[in-house]
């Protein structure tokens, strides 16, 4: 089927999901949160189940646009087998509840091609609104399908954040679960790259491999601990692009930057080789 640029601009929806805290701890889980039984115990524990009081994790955004629905929804004629998520620029507007109904409306916004052999990119924008109306978040997302390019369509911009020639003020290493993606995939995302290790091995990898949002989730608890510890609804922004993937049970090392009042940038290497391609990178956060 031949990439088709007849969406772009049509917003579909909504995508209707009921949560509760469980949800909420689900994602974080997912995200490493309290892999130790100790390490950011507050994104996955409500205290009281009938009043539940933990802080989200804010990634809890993302999947509510990325997720099986919303990407079978969206179809511009891509190969599913060839598809790699690209990046995300996540702005934060209201807290989310302890549960709620949610709808999100997702924007077709544009499809690149990035030429042949180096596949198509496609940009969405989600809005999702609580059960009373407030804007909760809006959820730019990329994603790269590696087998569909060369069909003669528009370049991507440049997406590139120019980091500062010091060390990284901060940084926070911690090793990425070797079943986070099998938590991480309950939120939706169900690829068979982040489970089957047969279908793995036919891209040349070693093992399944981690979601880029659950690795974002790990940075996303990385920068809260190190710029605004305990305060995550704090968060106004994160951005990041997913550059290289992670094979459970690396390392990883999450660098900060700050860049001023409210403003740092990020990105996550392997702590064992700073120098190879970044796991994560154009990383942006920025807080109130």
């Amino acid at each position: 089927m031949a990439i088709s640029t007849d969406i772009v601009g049509t917003t579909f929806g909504p995508f209707v999901r009921d949560y509760t805290f469980r949800d909420l701890e689900i994602c974080a889980l997912g995200c490493g949160a309290g892999w130790d039984g100790e390490t950011d115990l507050e994104y996955v524990n409500e205290h009281d189940a009938e009043d539940p009081a933990l802080k989200p994790l804010p990634v809890f955004a993302v999947p509510l646009t990325v997720n099986e629905e919303v990407t079978r929804t969206l179809d511009y004629g891509f190969d599913y087998s060839g598809s790699l998520h690209y990046g995300v620029d996540v702005r934060f507007h209201a807290p989310f509840r302890m549960n709620d109904r949610v709808e999100t409306y997702v924007t077709q916004e544009a499809i690149w091609d990035r030429g042949e052999g180096r596949g198509s990119l496609s940009k969405q924008v989600g809005k999702t609104y609580s059960s009373d109306g407030t804007h909760l978040c809006t959820v730019d997302t990329y994603d790269c399908c590696i087998h569909d390019g060369g069909w003669g369509g528009p370049r991507p911009p440049k997406d590139a954040v120019d980091y500062p020639d010091r060390a990284p003020d901060a940084f926070k290493d911690e090793r990425y679960g070797l079943n986070w993606p099998l938590v991480y995939r309950l939120m939706g995302d169900w690829h068979q790259q982040h489970i089957d290790w047969a279908y793995t091995e036919q891209t040349g990898l070693a093992r399944p491999i981690a979601h880029g949002v659950s690795t974002a989730g790990a940075a996303m608890r990385h920068v809260i601990s190190l710029l605004f510890p305990g305060s995550p609804e704090r968060m106004t922004r994160f951005k990041c692009r997913f550059t290289s993937p992670v094979l459970p049970g690396a390392v990883l090392r999450t660098q900060v930057w700050a860049m001023g009042e409210g403003r740092a940038l990020f990105r996550v290497v392997d702590a064992s080789d700073e120098s190879a391609k970044p796991y994560l990178n154009a990383g942006i956060v920025e807080w109130a």
